[in-house]
């Protein structure tokens, strides 16, 4: 993640109406498991304290909505090796039935030999990206083996979108019923404006979930999220965001829509 991101191109998500698959309602909270990963101090690279505000913002937002219990929403911040995080991520797996939420912030890294993303750790050293942060090929593993209906990863860092694939190849690293949200293209840096309390890609999250869309459903889904993510990113002139999505997930009930009101009803009139 840089203090001086730029503006880049993002998936199209069509705008036409769908179905949402039947019988899948908002996550049940007792199935349900999400790890929140924040590393915002570091050894060698540089820190990004806005990083801590956005678990905090996170985990509050998504206790609430799916009334979680505290202990099924894993806040983790600063994890100081590789492993930290990824034993997070496989308890989740291991316990979550429903719906699996992964979310990490701080700042990707390229391993210059593979072009593979890896996620920075507290200890993670520039020269040495390959084993000292977190490939994400592990974090994909991890995901396969989960067997909750819906995993959501949510990746707010440099040159996400290269979670998808090298070179965007995404059909190779696509995992059944997974969405998959990138704050970034391949090549391109997220923003964490100076001064600002939340990163410019979490920020807005935030914002869309909490204020949810006007004249929208009474249930927000990820593609719908997705689109006025993008709109409100790009009306700042900052980085959009991208998408991969299997099986239809993203037309599936996420999150209540605060800003939706009922149409009035009149009642008949008496002759």
């Amino acid at each position: 993640m840089s203090t001086n991101g730029w503006n880049t191109g993002a998936m199209a998500v069509s705008g036409q109406a769908s179905t949402v698959p039947e019988g899948l309602e908002l996550p049940d909270p007792a199935r349900t498991r999400i790890v929140l990963a924040g590393a915002s101090e570091f050894t060698e690279l540089d820190d990004l304290p806005a990083v801590r505000g956005n678990l905090l913002a996170l985990a509050d937002f998504f206790k609430a909505a799916w009334r979680l219990p505290p202990e099924h929403c894993t806040a983790l911040s600063n994890p100081i090796i590789p492993r930290d995080l990824s034993r997070a991520v496989q308890q989740a797996v291991s316990e979550a039935t429903d719906t699996l939420l992964l979310y990490y912030a701080g700042h990707g890294l390229i391993d210059p030999r593979t072009g593979q993303l890896h996620l920075a750790v507290e200890s993670t050293e520039r020269s040495s990206v390959h084993d000292s942060a977190v490939p994400y090929e592990w974090i994909r593993w991890e995901i396969e083996k989960s067997r909750a209906a819906r995993r959501i990863v949510v990746l707010g860092c440099c040159y996400s979108a290269r979670a998808f694939g090298v070179q965007s190849d995404a059909a190779a690293l696509e995992v059944d019923g997974t969405f998959l949200l990138a704050a970034a293209a391949e090549t391109a840096v997220a923003l964490s404006p100076r001064g600002e309390p939340l990163t410019a890609f979490t920020g807005e999250l935030i914002t869309v979930l909490r204020d949810g869309v006007p004249s929208g459903p009474p249930f927000l889904d990820l593609d719908t999220v997705f689109a006025r993510l993008s709109t409100r990113l790009a009306t700042r002139d900052r980085p959009r965001p991208h998408r991969l999505c299997r099986n239809r997930l993203g037309q599936v009930p996420f999150v209540r829509n605060p800003a939706f009101v009922p149409l009035a009803t009149t009642s008949p009139s008496l002759n």
